[in-house]
């Protein structure tokens, strides 16, 4: 079974400043709005029985009754769907319901937050989340077993046919019955009865949305979607505009496509930011110094020869023991696929794949261990506990139908398509198998499933896009805007997916000046020029390999400092439980939370062949300062304590190094 990509990553923080038009009403305080006070909310959330949410204590978490199938009166069935609501802190105008994280899969409370938001969308409006049925606290279907057997499999799958893709009878026959095998036991894992699988589509979340407003008593609210949540977003907005005050796209699908036209549409959008990654690598300095020639030349070289011959490894240990691994060309593409969401994911791939040109393939087996979510030491799936891989699946297929006609017809189509867009060019395909589980997942629809282009008349909608999100295509946004009847659109030239929430004024100020003051902005499209037109974060070079080649011990500890923020394991670290990693010439790194921020340990650890650590360290987030208290051996012995002040930029070492005293900083 192959996996589609459409998956969302977490919001950053906010920043405030812009020019606006002269005020109107807000959007929750026209004339039809009846929200309630912030006493009346506290009292209604009391009422329906309010706790504080254990996995997100900022927020009072309510379960209401919702039933099974909204659209059936004689189905008296029922089940829970659990919201998560941050009361406004000032004068209240309503609700701002997050249709939020994505996939679809991602639990919405659990991941959910107030620090991307503005203090005067806090002061006015209630936060609210919500886990969608059949996900998290939301009556939670699961198949982890059926799941992680599947997900294994197309990981260590290797084309014995000497081309990717399902290109001979064996393959694709293989590919069918895996496809057969998985719905069948994950169906029968889940313990449900396989036709109320219907009921857990997008259209019945967007009812779940409606009876939780009618739960709270407002009249309008505000709604923000960002990737599949614009599908929830949409959906409502399509069935109850007269309740939407204002409503923000962000990362937007056209539900007008159909489910293959959908994938390939994505297929596209991941191919075209990864050549352009792969260019923006040659077009700077120093990683095409470090890639040794041109990125996409050496993309398709390495690509081609795993397709062909999966590459054998040994992955070191913090133990010092070396296992044994193959990098199959499945777990190539979805690597380079997941790396393609963010500025800064890009150029942690860059350098991945520079290294791996060079011969060290670790770098790049470690970000895949992060993206597929297996354990490093025994590359057994682990998961993510806020991701629902059985929903992911489930939703799309109940939602899309991927062609038309009988199972074996969609499944030939499917296939057809697929040897269409076989092979590393382009270089990321793929997505178009799902089609092959749709076929046998019960609650895909048997008839072509049409959506009307949405006009959401009365409500003036946000569109936010960039022309280098990979998971929602910019040209799918853009489409949406068009046909909106309020509509506007602000994109990124370049970016990532998603663009709100992220600290630059646009989009971030028009959405709060017309939720806070009901300003609008002065077009109805424009470039959100404050992000600026990067592809890539500024890329940071390979570590060398020797004291030698740096010009003192202080540049020496700020190559090993940057080495490690950009460890794969430390730069997408929640920082929780201790972790870890080995270092690159031996040794280990460990590092993990304190009661200040960070701490490390260093057991003969060697970023840099001759410098082997041993010691400690942390960063403080209070001071913004990181230390290395080590004791060195290598090249020369000596006792040095490095500092990084993140606040000033100011670095320094002090102590005794090869018999001499060492003060040195910049």
């Amino acid at each position: 079974m192959r996996k589609k990509f459409l998956f969302i990553f977490a919001i950053g923080v906010m920043v405030m400043g812009c020019n606006f038009l002269v005020p109107t009403q807000t959007p929750a305080q026209d004339d039809t709005d009846t929200a309630s006070s912030n006493d009346g909310v506290a009292a209604r959330l009391e009422e329906l029985g309010g706790t504080v949410c254990e996995e997100n204590p900022d927020f009072t978490c309510v379960t209401i009754q919702v039933p099974l199938n909204h659209f059936d009166a004689a189905n008296t069935e029922t089940l829970d769907v659990v919201f998560a609501v941050s009361p406004a802190t000032g004068e209240r105008f309503g609700m701002f319901v997050q249709a939020f994280p994505g996939g679809p899969g991602g639990e919405g409370i659990s991941t959910g937050g107030l620090s991307w938001f503005s203090e005067g969308i806090l002061e006015h409006y209630d936060i609210v989340y919500f886990d969608q049925r059949g996900i998290g606290l939301s009556n939670p279907l699961t198949c982890p077993s059926a799941y992680e057997a599947d997900f294994m499999d197309y990981l260590n799958e290797s084309d014995q046919a000497g081309e990717e893709g399902y290109d001979t009878p064996e393959e694709q026959q293989k590919a069918i019955e895996d496809s057969r095998k998985y719905a069948e036991d994950c169906v029968a894992e889940m313990g449900i009865d396989p036709a109320k699988l219907a009921f857990f589509g997008t259209d019945q979340v967007a009812e779940d949305i409606e009876s939780f407003r009618q739960a709270i008593g407002d009249d309008k609210f505000m709604l923000y979607g960002v990737s599949y949540g614009t599908a929830v977003a949409q959906t409502y907005a399509a069935a109850y505009p007269d309740h939407l005050s204002g409503m923000v796209l962000d990362g937007t699908l056209d539900l007008t496509l159909s489910g293959e036209n959908g994938s390939l549409s994505q297929e596209k959008a991941f191919d075209k930011v990864l050549v352009t990654t792969l260019e923006a690598c040659n077009a700077d300095e120093l990683c095409s110094a470090d890639m040794g020639g041109d990125a996409v030349e050496v993309y398709d070289k390495i690509a081609k020869q795993i397709s062909e011959v999966p590459l054998a490894y040994e992955f070191p240990l913090p133990s010092g023991e070396q296992v044994k691994r193959t990098f199959t060309f499945n777990q190539w593409e979805y690597n380079a696929a997941y790396q393609m969401y963010s500025l800064g994911g890009r150029m942690m791939y860059l350098r991945a794949l520079a290294a791996a040109n060079r011969g060290d393939f670790i770098p790049m087996a470690r970000l895949a261990y992060q993206n597929l979510t297996v354990d490093p030491a025994t590359f057994e799936y682990i998961g993510d506990d806020t991701f629902s891989d059985t929903m992911f699946l489930s939703v799309l297929c109940t939602d899309d139908s991927f062609y038309s006609g009988t199972k074996e017809e969609k499944i030939a189509q499917t296939i057809a398509a697929g040897q269409a867009s076989n092979g590393t060019v382009p270089r990321l395909d793929g997505s178009v198998y799902t089609g092959l589980s749709c076929a046998f997942w019960p609650s895909s629809p048997e008839e072509v499933v049409t959506a009307e282009p949405l006009v959401a008349e009365g409500v003036t909608t946000f569109v936010l896009n960039a022309t280098l999100d990979p998971a929602t295509p910019f040209e799918e946004g853009k489409a949406v805007f068009e046909r909106l009847a309020d509509g506007y659109h602000f994109y990124v030239e370049g970016g990532r997916h998603s663009i709100y929430g992220w600290g630059y004024d646009c989009p971030d100020k028009y959405i709060t000046d017309f939720m806070v003051d009901g300003k609008l902005p002065t077009e109805r499209e424009m470039v959100c020029e404050d992000w600026g037109t990067d592809v890539i974060r500024a890329y940071e070079p390979l570590i060398k390999e020797n004291t030698g080649d740096y010009a003192n011990v202080l540049e020496t500890f700020f190559a090993i400092d940057s080495a490690i923020q950009l460890q794969p394991e430390y730069f997408y670290g929640y920082f929780i439980e201790d972790v870890a990693v080995s270092c690159p010439f031996g040794g280990s790194f460990t590092f993990g939370s304190s009661d200040a921020g960070e701490a490390y340990t260093f057991n003969n650890c060697a970023y840099v062949k001759d410098f082997v650590l041993t010691g400690s360290g942390g960063y403080d987030y209070e001071t913004g300062i990181m230390t290395f208290d080590t004791q060195v051996d290598g090249a020369k012995e000596g006792t040095l304590v490095y500092t990084n002040n993140f606040t000033d930029g100011a670095i320094s070492v002090t102590g005794e190094y090869g018999g001499e005293t060492i003060n040195l900083s910049r």
